[in-house]
């Protein structure tokens, strides 16, 4: 095994413990990937008959499995891990696919629809897939809010007597459709694998030889993924389930902490081991994390215990001006710690709403500090993205003129006239893949030129635009070329950036040395340094939730009944806050504006520990009360200004509310058409109408497009 590290008692006693089921409740920074690791090379140390192939561990990501599968590796030395490629280690979702396909006839040769396949494939047969059936429209959000419906039943699924026949029928359309067209998505491969284990002894065969699981952030496992674990537990095999409830933050997906705090009653013979020492965070960070999640009622109970003793950590909260003031403190505060020997990729700014990534990264880009993103934002406002668009453009209107002038400053004229004829003979006959006519010109062009100073910004465009085009055309690609063409331009200018927001266009180098800028969720199971959450306002963080139409609403029933089920509250939010908290190592800033919104809740919470720098005066004051002018030179409030104060408008709170929500909502659908308009120029006219609509019709207008 690799050489021996210093462990404590409680992560010696979880890695020791071989013989019974495990329940190992693990907090922030507590070292619980090494404690599974060591565990895993304990059994194949310790139990001869024990394979790698009789194992199984369950990663919340790709990234994770790779990850653990290269730690055991290095505990068990080349000798015990030249079988490890045996041992499944991967997520739940490719575990069920690769069960499907192996034991089954039915699902060999299915391809899995990952999300932004999914809403292509159901607003081209929005008929056929029972979409109609429950009175929706084939528009974006409604695309979104089926396929929601479509996940909550297969969840519910066990229940299905109390439905009504309706959704019984909708369901049975979705999935007959889906499975005449050789495809399945994700929600329904654990709902079958569920059925084959119940039903198929060839599956029930394999999963008997299944001595060991190990299940990795087993706070974020939905119940479905929990009846699959149970299933594989009723086989004799050995359950080993290592998570915190306190960090349960992908409720809205249906993760379910109650697995975790129950599960000691559901199965038999658990040992529990707390691991409730932070080996990452300074005293101080653990402190303002603790005395914000205590206010969670939740059921295990537990208190991380820091056990950093060089520093209590410099942790502040500060007021701003408003959000460009936060941001423009945050880029010279990065400056400071940079030059005081911070490598730039130890500091990271995590924001609750995406829509901040980018206002953010363009002050960082004005201040020259470099940055890492997942935002798709700066993908489709680059400089090749809208080239490619007119490339396709040129396929149903034929303009030399205007394709030259899109890339004159990169080909040669000699390349360009043979990339245009390239064009025109693929516009006059053929019906080639998207992808391949883009490649095949930029090839002609030789737009990969390897001397070219942006090499890499080429590669990674190309590779972006190709894999949209791949996603379009494995739905649309038996349609004729025009009519394919018209529909990826309409889907590049309206839906595309909000469909890829999970996707990373440019792959992290995790040699470079840049911020990193993302969201929360994504900020999960990494550390920084020093970290950055800013827009700490009421509605900003906790977040003021979804406003428009929600799953419920179209089922009703059994599912409108309970909805809290899926509901995203205070305390999940207070779980995601304290996630961000507890990736800071040494630094926490959080900053603040108090121009429109009072400061947020968990600043208030926050402020209880003694290590806070935090003005106690922002904790109490209410913007609704009386209007303040800011100034940026020093951010002193000023005499108020009765000319703008709410009171002496005569509005009372709750149209105050709403005034927000609705200025919020027109700014969102400016924003979403704004990104449209450079290339689809249908959106052009939404963009004058929009601040002429009705307060309702914004709402209703931004709630379809999953704008708020």
């Amino acid at each position: 095994m690799e050489k021996k590290i210093n462990l404590t008692s409680k992560q010696q006693e979880a890695i020791s413990e071989i013989d019974h089921n495990l329940q190992i409740i693990a907090c922030a920074g507590s070292g619980k990937t090494e404690v599974i690791t060591r565990r895993i090379a304990n059994i194949l140390h310790s139990k001869q008959d024990i394979k790698p192939e009789n194992i199984v561990a369950f990663t919340f990501t790709n990234k994770a499995a790779e990850s653990l599968e290269n730690r055991i590796v290095r505990a068990l030395g080349s000798e015990l891990s030249a079988n490890i490629k045996t041992m499944y280690i991967g997520t739940i979702h490719s575990f069920c696919y690769n069960l499907l396909t192996k034991y089954t006839k039915q699902f060999d040769n299915f391809k899995i629809l990952d999300s932004v396949k999914s809403h292509l494939f159901v607003k081209r047969n929005f008929k056929e897939c029972g979409m109609s059936d429950l009175n929706l429209e084939p528009y974006s959000f409604n695309i979104n809010l089926f396929l929601q419906c479509i996940e909550k039943m297969i969840d519910d699924y066990e229940n299905s007597d109390n439905w009504s026949q309706e959704q019984r029928d909708v369901l049975n359309k979705y999935t007959n459709f889906l499975y005449s067209n050789n495809y399945i998505d994700f929600s329904l491969i654990i709902f079958e694998t569920v059925k084959q284990i119940e039903s198929n002894p060839e599956v029930g065969k394999y999963l008997s030889t299944l001595k060991y699981l190990v299940v990795d952030e087993y706070q974020d496992v939905n119940d479905l993924q929990e009846k699959l674990i149970s299933h594989i537990a009723n086989y004799g095999t050995n359950i080993c389930v290592v998570g915190d409830d306190d960090q349960t933050i992908y409720q809205f997906r249906g993760s379910n902490a109650n697995n975790m705090i129950s599960f000691s009653e559901r199965y038999a013979d658990v040992h529990q081991v707390h691991l409730d020492k932070n080996f990452r965070c300074a005293k101080g960070i653990v402190d303002v994390a603790n005395n914000v999640i205590k206010n969670n009622k939740r059921l295990i109970s537990k208190k991380m215990i820091s056990t950093v003793n060089e520093s209590n950590g410099n942790i502040k909260a500060e007021r701003c001006f408003d959000e460009i003031d936060e941001f423009n403190r945050i880029a010279k505060k990065i400056i400071k710690l940079h030059n005081s020997g911070i490598h730039y990729k130890e500091i990271a700014i995590l924001v609750r709403k995406g829509k901040f990534i980018n206002s953010i990264a363009n002050i960082l880009d004005d201040a020259n500090i470099p940055y890492e993103t997942d935002s798709t934002e700066h993908f489709f406002s680059g400089n090749y993205f809208n080239r490619f668009v007119i490339t396709l453009q040129i396929l149903t209107d034929i303009d030399k003129a205007k394709l030259y002038e899109c890339w004159k400053d990169v080909a040669e004229r000699t390349n360009f006239n043979i990339g245009f004829k390239f064009l025109r003979s693929c516009a006059r006959g053929g019906n080639l893949p998207l992808s391949k006519i883009i490649r095949d010109f930029c090839d002609k062009i030789a737009f990969l030129d390897e001397t070219a100073n942006d090499i890499e910004t080429r590669h990674i465009d190309l590779d972006g635009i190709s894999k949209i085009l791949d996603d379009y055309d494995e739905i649309y690609g038996d349609g004729q070329l025009s009519a394919r063409i018209n529909g990826v331009l309409k889907f590049l200018g309206t839906d595309a950036i909000n469909e890829y927001k999970y996707y990373n266009f440019k792959p992290k180098d995790p040699n470079a040395d840049n911020v990193q800028i993302m969201t929360i969720h994504k900020a999960k199971g990494l550390e920084f340094n020093t970290v950055f959450i800013p827009r700490l306002n009421e509605r900003e963080f906790p977040t003021l939730g979804f406003l428009g139409k929600r799953y419920y609403h179209v089922l009703g029933g059994v599912f409108k009944k309970n909805k809290t089920k899926y509901q995203s509250s205070l305390e999940d939010e207070r779980k995601l806050f304290y996630v961000a908290v507890t990736r800071a190592k040494q630094n926490l800033y959080m900053t603040y504006s108090l121009a429109s919104k009072a400061i947020s809740y968990f600043l208030d919470e926050a402020s209880s520990s003694a290590y806070l720098d935090i003005n106690n005066n922002d904790l109490t004051y209410n913007p609704k009360d009386v209007k303040y002018d800011f100034t940026k030179s020093d951010g002193v409030c000023c005499k108020p200004n009765s000319k703008n104060s709410n009171l002496e408008q005569g509005l009372d709170k709750e149209q105050l509310e709403y005034k927000e929500v609705v200025k919020y909502a027109q700014n969102q659908l400016i924003d979403y058409y704004n990104t449209g308009a450079q290339f689809y120029h249908t959106t052009h006219t939404m963009l004058s109408d929009i601040r002429e609509w009705s307060p309702e019709k914004i709402m209703n207008e931004a709630s379809n497009l999953e704008l708020i």
